[in-house]
């Protein structure tokens, strides 16, 4: 065979054996799984029990709690790291060293690992020593200060908000690629017209960047439902299942052996994950518009 057809097959090849153990097998395998009874104490005593782990997981309350509060997270924070990284990046879309430099500042919390900033903000929002009820006993609002990780009225907001701050930064960086884009023809054609600043952003800068729309979203939504990290490394679900998501209820039942019944909980979020999204995609599509 000709050297150079295979020259990129053998480039494909190891990519696509990486992916496959580590992605296509163990999705496949927790599939299967999902219908099986398998647990840690009969590890090599498999059987197959049907539905049983999906109607078992339908009438555990805490599984509603957790999917309520996994699509809760979701929502508030992929408006939230949407809006504030486009506020971002219509501040530093114009290029200059000052703009550079602040689109580094804002880019850098993205860097550090999710259960560094977990510990970070467990610091900050601590009800005593924290700089947050510190701030606002400092400016006369101490009525707002709270147990932020603590109290179950605020604790998943909390690290809601979180999550917002280290991630807008990536929206912001796919945003000012968007902006930087466009062609500078249609801005100039809108001066000519007479557009003030808002009519330009509603009807040439937002209608253009959907498909950066449809980017920042997926990636958004897919974060938002595999949260994992940030709500163990601070609440860990508590108080009271408060915060408890599909990922620290996944992590629960597999590190109480229960591997079938984890995978059917592994099965239940992938599918949220692909529904969401696909509808997201779907969405924006049809709002695209071709230049």
């Amino acid at each position: 065979m000709n050297s150079k057809k295979m020259y990129p097959v053998c480039l494909v090849i190891p990519a696509f054996l990486i992916y496959a153990v580590f992605f296509i097998v163990p999705n496949v395998s927790g599939l299967a799984l999902a219908f099986t009874d398998w647990n840690i104490y009969f590890f090599d005593d498999i059987h197959f029990n049907g539905l049983d782990n999906f109607i078992k997981l339908f009438h555990e309350e805490v599984f509603w709690i957790a999917l309520k509060n996994t699509f809760l997270f979701a929502v508030v924070t992929v408006m939230g790291k949407n809006l504030l990284g486009f506020l971002m990046a219509l501040l530093v879309a114009k290029t200059s060293k000052f703009n550079v430099y602040l689109r580094t500042v804002m880019f850098l919390p993205v860097t550090i690992s999710s259960i560094v900033v977990s510990i970070i903000f467990v610091s900050i929002y601590n009800p005593d020593m924290g700089i947050v009820n510190q701030f606002l006993r400092s400016v006369g609002l101490g009525g707002l200060a709270r147990q932020w990780l603590v109290d179950p009225k605020v604790a998943l907001g909390a690290v809601a908000a979180m999550e917002i701050w280290q991630w807008s930064g990536f929206n912001m960086v796919v945003f000012v690629a968007g902006m930087q884009s466009i062609p500078d023809d249609f801005f100039e054609a809108a001066r000519i017209d007479g557009a003030g600043r808002w009519q330009t952003l509603k009807c040439i800068t937002v209608p253009l960047m959907v498909q950066s729309f449809a980017v920042t979203f997926v990636f958004s939504i897919i974060s938002g439902f595999k949260v994992f990290a940030q709500i163990y490394g601070t609440t860990n679900g508590g108080p009271a299942d408060a915060t408890q998501v599909m990922g620290t209820f996944l992590f629960k039942s597999f590190s109480e052996g229960k591997l079938g019944y984890s995978a059917a909980v592994g099965v239940i979020f992938m599918f949220l994950i692909l529904i969401f999204s696909l509808a997201f995609l779907v969405i924006l599509k049809k709002k695209e518009v071709e230049y």
